[in-house]
């Protein structure tokens, strides 16, 4: 099984934090969509089977018109071969969600929302750039619930600066009885060139605590657990049988196909990404020139992707997988490392898995780099 993930690159405006390539602008949107379907329709044999997963992420997805996304999923239909019971996710922002608008999703196959809430205080938003209120965003779900969406998914951010753990709390038991199944939930980074990076530099607005963010992200697992959603990834959370199959088959090293502007693709040998930049993208499709650059992962690369993506999530890495793909050998040597380097203390180490401690999920990133070869 495959999956796509398709990058519409237009928002409304850029939030402070963001880092995505995006562009606060609707113009070109017609060149694009027609750019997008002729890449679609390009690429069709690259990688064959059935795909069980569609994701349309930005950006804002929901800022093309219907019209617009209709045509992308026609195509996608047309070319490649969709599973009858696909997860089929589109991000959406708050402020874009109507009856009407939900209702549409029904209509074209959508059957999974995520929600880009980010926080449901209104200080918290305006620190973070966002164009919804706390009361849009309650709103929004709860027309989502009413059109029947049953797999809604929400994303939260938590370190922001002098924020309130107890309105964090309130937050989460609200969405989930409105019938969120899904949370992901990110610390709040500061990357360079982004609105808060400058307004932070200008001393406009607060910089982040990283001891305050490793307290909330401990507590905010808590909270999570408490309510119902078991966390399985770093920064993901669900209710059992509501994990993000799309998510989950990048942590697990299978296939995709990515569409769009600064969109990536892996075939399990190959690793591509699409130029960032919309007007050369569509410039580049129009005139069939080569719109992606690419890399084959050399067996170095490979083992240090697959510790990379199954270190992610909380079942770690399968010892019977490892074994199957780099032989008994690469196991030992790297429980032998873990125990000389006095890394255990940050893994669970058994027979079946290797996987990270609660406390070493926030050393994630540095741990794991440390194991690459």
């Amino acid at each position: 099984m495959s999956h796509i993930y398709i990058h519409i690159p237009f928002c409304h405006s850029k939030c402070y934090y963001c880092d995505f390539y995006s562009v606060a602008t609707n113009e070109a949107q017609q060149e694009f969509v027609k750019a997008i379907i002729e890449e679609i329709k390009l690429r069709k044999d690259e990688i064959s089977g059935h795909f069980k997963t569609i994701y349309f992420g930005g950006g804002t997805p929901t800022i093309l018109s219907d019209e617009s996304l209709e045509k992308i999923f026609e195509n996608l239909y047309k070319y490649y071969s969709i599973s009858s019971d696909a997860e089929i996710t589109i991000e959406a922002n708050p402020e874009d969600i109507s009856a009407k608008k939900s209702s549409f999703f029904k209509q074209i196959g959508v059957n999974r929302i995520s929600l880009g809430v980010q926080s449901l205080s209104d200080k918290e938003l305006k620190y973070l750039g966002r164009k919804h209120d706390a009361k849009q965003a309650i709103c929004a779900l709860e027309t989502l619930s009413k059109a029947k969406f049953d797999n809604i998914s929400v994303d939260f951010i938590h370190g922001i600066p002098n924020s309130d753990l107890s309105n964090f709390s309130k937050s989460i038991e609200l969405v989930k009885n409105i019938g969120v199944k899904h949370l992901s939930m990110y610390s709040l980074t500061v990357e360079k060139g982004t609105i808060l990076c400058k307004r932070i530099e200008k001393g406009i607005t607060a910089n982040i605590d990283e001891n305050q963010q490793a307290e909330e992200y401990i507590l905010a697992i808590e909270i999570a657990e408490k309510n119902g959603f078991k966390q399985y990834e770093i920064s993901n959370f669900s209710v059992p049988e509501f994990e993000s199959k799309h998510n989950s088959a990048y942590w697990k090293g299978l296939p995709y196909l990515g569409f769009g502007p600064s969109a990536h693709s892996f075939n399990g040998e190959i690793r591509k990404w699409n130029i960032a930049n919309i007007q050369k993208y569509i410039a580049g499709i129009a005139e069939q020139k080569p719109i992606f650059e690419s890399e084959t992962l050399s067996e170095i690369d490979k083992y240090n992707e697959f510790l990379l993506t199954r270190l992610r999530m909380n079942k770690g890495i399968q010892i019977s997988e490892m074994e199957k793909l780099f032989g008994t050998n690469a196991v030992n040597d790297l429980k032998n490392f873990l125990h000389a380097n006095s890394l255990s203390k940050n893994f669970n180490i058994s027979d079946e898995n290797i996987s990270l401690t609660r406390s070493g999920m926030l050393f994630a990133d540095k741990l794991i780099s440390d194991l690459m070869k």
